[in-house]
């Protein structure tokens, strides 16, 4: 028996437009009929994810990712989608292992490298982090993978590949006060105490009321200032 394709874009119709309880008893029809409807497999995933049943997502999006080739250009998407379903589970190493996936059906896709590092940072592999965001970088993404790309080079100890890396994050988006904060810590403990300066200002500016900024300015001169927190 083959899904009715007119019975599908309901239910995904339904989904969209917030009719939950009708989606997922229209996902249900599909499944009873043909328990192995990949698009409903994947869709119903998605929809008891939204639902907050992180464990029966995972489920649901497993079985239709064991169903590959029928997926087709879907497959990608999915491998995505469960990734994150597991890094919401916290299981970090089984969420790289399906990024991983994604990237062998899409090599170039910026965001599964980009969740990647997410996950590898999670799972304490600094490195692979690292290694994940430059390749989502070198692909386009922007401020944001470029400040957690800095962020695990600093957590591994590549200071002056970090501060690159969190200069060119402030320089596109320079609203985010952490990448000012996060780079003014690294250009400090590199002996950059006047660029690390300026970058605290740039934060304060952001963020008046932080006094501990104003602190450090205050004495960013002295052999070891108190230095606030890089968040």
């Amino acid at each position: 028996m083959s899904t009715s394709p007119t019975l599908l874009a309901e239910a995904f119709d339904r989904h969209q437009t917030g009719g939950f309880e009708e989606a997922e008893s229209l996902y249900r029809r599909i499944l009873a009929g043909e328990p192995d409807a990949v698009e409903a497999l994947h869709r119903y995933g998605l929809l008891v994810a939204q639902l907050g049943r992180l464990e029966e997502a995972d489920r649901w999006l497993a079985r239709a990712l064991a169903l590959e080739p029928a997926l087709e250009t879907g497959a990608v998407e999915a491998a995505v989608n469960h990734a994150k379903i597991l890094r919401a589970l916290r299981r970090p190493e089984d969420a790289a292992r399906r990024f991983r996936h994604a990237l062998v059906l899409a090599p170039a896709l910026p965001t599964a490298f980009e969740g990647l590092g997410h996950a590898e940072r999670e799972g304490d592999d600094g490195a692979a982090a690292a290694g994940a965001y430059r390749r989502a970088a070198l692909l386009g993404a922007g401020a944001a993978v470029l400040h957690q790309w800095g962020i695990a080079l600093d957590g591994i100890g590549r200071l002056d590949e970090a501060a690159d890396a969190l200069r060119r994050s402030a320089h596109l988006d320079p609203s985010v006060p952490s990448v000012a904060v996060r780079l003014a810590g690294v250009l400090y403990r590199l002996g950059r105490g006047g660029e690390a300066a300026g970058w605290y200002r740039h934060a304060l500016k952001l963020q008046p009321g932080r006094s501990e900024l104003r602190a450090v300015l205050s004495d960013i001169a002295a052999p070891h200032p108190s230095l606030p927190p890089e968040t």
